[in-house]
């Protein structure tokens, strides 16, 4: 992060903070964020990247020194960060709308971070079948989805803004959450104007629908 933050309180601090985070959080979590940080700190620029949540993904870029805040899937598997979490959403069934039999077509798989609940919730739902397709991105899970390809389970969040021909239903009791949070290091979390954006980010509340 390159920035003055002597004057950060007083919406005069100047510079870039870099912020990291999947597909869907910078499509539809980070405007209504950044629209607020911008009007307190109109000269300060946020540098936004999309980072696939995989591996180190997101919090490496972090503990890196490649961005400065990450919105992340947590738990995040890095350590030396400091995370909270912001709120959790359930991972729903996306499929083809008016298919009369959703849990019967084939699966759309991708890749994704995800906590070891949600992968023992999979491993032990036998109606689940082998993913025919496997693909990087939630966007394009949702895309072949609304042609019809099959079906996928994802976060509630990745189903916002999917075509209209993509329907979604609960998975039942016991399904699974995705928890989204943030992560940065101990030494920026001192920072005035990095917590005013992490305060920002404490605003963010589950999307209620798809």
């Amino acid at each position: 992060m390159k920035t003055d933050t002597r004057t950060a309180a007083s919406g005069g601090a100047t510079g870039t903070i870099r912020l990291a985070a999947f597909r869907s959080a910078a499509f539809h979590l980070l405007p209504r964020v950044l629209v607020r940080f911008g009007r307190r700190h109109p000269q300060v620029t946020v540098d936004v990247r999309i980072v696939p949540d995989l591996g180190k993904g997101i919090a490496g870029e972090v503990a890196d020194g490649r961005a400065d805040v990450g919105v992340v899937s947590l738990p995040v598997y890095v350590d030396g960060l400091v995370s909270r979490e912001l709120y959790a959403e359930p991972y729903v069934l996306a499929y083809p709308a008016g298919h009369p039999d959703p849990r019967s077509l084939p699966m759309i798989d991708w890749h994704e971070n995800c906590s070891g609940e949600t992968r023992r919730w999979l491993a032990r739902q036998e109606w689940i079948p082998p993913g025919d397709i496997t693909v990087e991105d939630d966007g394009v899970v949702m895309s072949m989805v609304g042609h019809g390809l099959g079906a996928a389970i994802v976060p509630r969040l990745s189903t916002v803004g999917a075509p209209p021909k993509v329907a979604t239903t609960e998975l039942g009791d016991g399904a699974p959450l995705r928890r989204v949070g943030y992560v940065t290091t101990r030494e920026l979390a001192g920072s005035a104007l990095i917590r005013d954006l992490l305060g920002e980010l404490r605003t963010l509340r589950a999307p209620t629908s798809g």
